[in-house]
Formats: structure tokens, C-alpha cells, sequence
């Protein structure tokens, strides 16, 4: 071979050497080298403990008929990953309010679990302020919703439902004290009774002071059970004017019109939610408890409801947790269903640990399923639970040890027609009884 001949020799074996590990590096395994891929293990079934039965749950009840039942298309949340990322760094906390007593130990009988002694609401607000939490208005919080305008550290609503007369006579002084703002949620037939309502004076007082207005709708009817006793077209009429009603006649008495509003006994489905979004409420507040942050849809915002006794150590727990994230929720968020036995499930989007999830069907710590390949969560219920509302709530840790939850609510339609709540048991907050 010529010194030509073998320049080019030289030449082709360089070219295809370099062709050789330019391919190899292309379809190469992960570096360092290996042979086969490192799988994860797969826990399908971690569970939570067995819940026992206690007394005065009555979520889950023995068997109950289960004929007519009609599969129901899964319902989920308007959340993704990335919006959770970017709008989930102003969580806010919202507290409901309904009664008020100053003197607890002045009563014979037992008070109402809705009836707060005002020591302990003055211990509450006082907790806020050496713990930096801040109370904000319902203006501020618009602003954040709508404006993007942040939000002061560790935010919480401050809300009071009803329009009882103890709310000037013992709340409304304390507030004052501590300079807080808050929320009045009236419904305004309570009003005009002028019974243990608060008087229009004292109102027009406390809007005075700063105190906001809105609307609590007109009679407090659960709304949902109603919906089950009535034409659909007769329905439609009865929401409207339930929903309507306040922003008329508190404009016409305090000048001003709502633009929020809270469900009576927490109740709504998409009916309720469309009807409510078309008289261009801008907010609305459920008492599915938990907290807040902007993936949580603004017609179903999450209120913490505050009963007599709460522990102070429950009570600073509120201000703790953050969202969880969840979707493709089964039933889903405000859903009728027919089914006493639903298989309950949702995708948790936040990266959490798994071996912390817990799973609550109304009171009850219930088993699940979870996958951590799909982030699919699943609870199928052996027994049966009674028409009505029912709350789901989701707890976990993520992997920064950060405490979450999400709470979702959904109504078990009745078999057969049955009598609406009596007024007395509408002021009591009682749900289906």
C-alpha cells in the first residue's frame, strides 16, 4: 500500500470509529454504565387504622337500600401541578362564627356547641396577635384574588353567620379591642323578624366600625334538601329569590350590595353554584373545613367552622397546613349521587409521603388504597351512608414536612320525599335532622 493509500485508510477507520461511539453515546444507558435499570418498589395498598366506632358519629351507617342506583361521570378539580406550584404560596385561613355568650357558667343547661364564650374568643384573638397571623378584610382578600395584591403574612377571614343579636352584644366589643375587621353573613329574613336578630342599628353601627355586609341568602333553607322536594322549575324560582334577596334589601337598608356569599349549613352543588355565579357573586364560602390558597375554586372557599368547646391546641393547628392539592375527585366536589356505597377517589398532585395520608369520611378514619406510581387515591365503602351531606377530608405531609389537607363535600340524594327542617332546627346548624 502507497503512503496515499494508507492516509486514506487511516482516514475511513478515524470516521467510522467516531461514527461508532457517536452512536453509542446516543442510545447509551445512564450514565455511569449499567446493565439493567434500578426499578422503585411499588406499595399498592398502605393503609390507615381500621376507624371504630364511636358515640355521637354517625357518618357511616349499617346497610341501606341500595336499588335505583345510577353510575354518576367523576367530577374533578380545576388544579394542575404547576398552578399549585405558583399560586399556593398565600394560604389563607377562614373562621365562621354563628353565637356568642359572656357569662358560660351563668346557664343551667348545656350551651350549644354554636354558642361561643367570649372569653375564649378574647384568648382566640389574642392567640392571633402574639402569633402573627393577621386578620384581613373581605376587600383585601378580592384585591389578592382578583388583583393579584399580596396578601399580609399568615392572612385569616374573620366571618360570623346569621345576624344574632349577641354578636353586637359580646363579639362585636372584643373585635373592637383588638381593632380586627370581619365579615357579617346575614340572612335576611332573620332580620326583619327583628326576634334575637341583630337590630338595623346595630348593623349600621357595626358597618360603621368597618364591618363588612354580605349575603347569607334569604331564609337559611338547606338548600340541597329542598332541591330534592321540589320540581326542578319551582326550584330555580325558590333559589333565585333566595339568593337574590339580600342584595336587594341589604342595598335598600345599609347601601351597599353584597358581592359574596356563604351556603347555609355549607350546601351547595353546581345548581347552586351556577345560580350563584349568575347574580354575579364574586366569592362564596363553604364549611368545609381546611385551608385556602387560589386553586381552591372562589365559589367554594374553605371556612373552618369554630364550636364550643375547641382545644387551644386544635385551634392553632388551623393556621398550620396548607393545601392539598387533588384531582379528578369521585363524588365529585358539591355532587348529588345516588349510590350509599360510592367508591371515593382523587389524584393527589402535591410530591407528599405517602405513609402519612389519612383519609376521613365525616368524622371516621376510614382504610384506603394509594398508588405512588399514579398518586391515585381509593376508598370503596362496605357500609352504607345515610342520605345527605357527607365531607371527605385528605391529610398527608409532603416531602418538605409540610401538613396538608382538602376537604370535599357531596349529597346522597333520599329515597322518598321528606319533611323540610323546622325554623328551630334551621338557627341550630343542624344538617338533615
Amino acid at each position: 500500500m502507497d503512503l496515499k493509500g494508507s492516509r486514506r485508510f487511516w482516514l475511513l477507520l478515524v470516521l467510522l470509529l467516531t461514527a461508532g461511539i457517536a452512536v453509542y453515546l446516543t442510545l447509551r444507558p445512564e450514565w455511569p454504565f449499567q446493565t439493567t435499570p434500578v426499578s422503585l418498589p411499588v406499595v399498592l395498598e398502605p393503609t390507615t387504622p381500621t376507624a371504630q366506632t364511636t358515640a355521637g358519629v354517625s357518618t357511616v351507617l349499617e346497610s341501606a337500600s341500595s336499588t335505583n342506583i345510577v353510575s354518576v361521570e367523576a367530577v374533578g378539580l380545576t388544579v394542575n401541578a404547576q398552578t399549585a406550584g405558583s399560586l399556593n404560596d398565600s394560604p389563607f385561613v377562614v373562621l365562621c362564627y354563628h353565637r356568642f355568650v359572656s357569662h358560660p357558667e351563668k346557664f343551667t343547661e348545656k350551651l350549644s356547641e354554636y354558642r361561643f364564650p367570649q372569653a375564649e374568643f378574647r384568648w382566640q384573638m389574642q392567640y392571633l396577635k402574639d402569633n402573627g397571623i393577621t386578620p384581613i378584610s373581605m376587600r383585601q382578600l378580592k384585591d389578592y384574588w382578583f388583583g393579584g395584591k399580596p396578601l399580609p403574612a399568615r392572612p385569616v377571614l374573620l366571618t360570623f353567620d346569621d345576624g344574632f343579636r349577641s354578636l353586637y352584644d359580646v363579639m362585636f366589643p372584643v373585635l373592637q379591642q383588638f381593632k380586627y375587621p370581619g365579615v357579617l353573613f346575614l340572612y335576611t329574613d332573620f332580620i326583619r323578624d327583628q326576634g334575637d336578630s341583630l337590630t338595623l342599628e346595630d348593623i349600621k353601627a357595626m358597618q360603621k366600625y368597618g364591618m363588612e355586609l354580605e349575603s347569607h341568602t334569604k331564609s337559611h333553607l338547606n338548600l340541597g334538601y329542598v332541591e330534592e322536594k321540589t320540581t326542578a322549575n319551582d326550584f330555580s324560582v325558590l333559589l333565585t329569590k333566595e339568593l337574590s334577596d339580600p342584595l336587594e334589601y341589604i342595598e335598600k337598608e345599609f347601601n351597599y350590595t353584597p358581592t359574596t356569599l356563604a351556603y347555609p349549613y355549607g350546601v351547595y352543588d353546581d345548581r347552586i353554584v351556577e345560580e350563584t355565579q349568575k347574580l354575579n357573586y364574586q366569592l362564596a364560602f363553604t364549611v368545609n373545613p381546611g385551608p385556602n390558597d387560589r386553586t381552591v375554586p372562589p365559589l367554594k372557599l374553605k371556612r373552618d367552622l369554630i364550636l364550643n368547646p375547641i382545644g387551644h391546641e386544635s385551634f392553632a393547628a388551623l393556621f398550620a397546613t396548607k393545601v392539598l392539592h387533588l384531582a379528578q375527585v369521585y363524588p365529585g366536589d358539591g355532587e348529588f349521587i345516588l349510590k350509599h356505597r360510592p367508591l371515593v377517589s382523587m389524584i393527589i398532585q402535591d410530591d407528599i409521603d405517602y405513609k402519612t395520608i389519612k383519609l376521613y369520611i365525616g368524622t371516621a378514619s376510614v382504610n384506603y388504597s394509594y398508588n405512588p406510581k399514579t398518586h391515585e387515591l381509593k376508598h370503596q365503602l362496605k357500609k352504607a351512608l345515610k342520605s345527605g351531606g357527607h365531607f371527605v377530608r385528605v391529610e398527608a405531609v409532603d416531602k418538605t414536612g409540610q401538613p396538608r389537607n382538602y376537604t370535599f363535600y357531596f349529597r346522597i340524594k333520599h329515597s322518598g320525599l321528606v319533611l323540610a327542617p323546622t325554623k328551630e332546627e334551621k338557627l341550630t346548624g343542624v344538617d338533615d335532622k
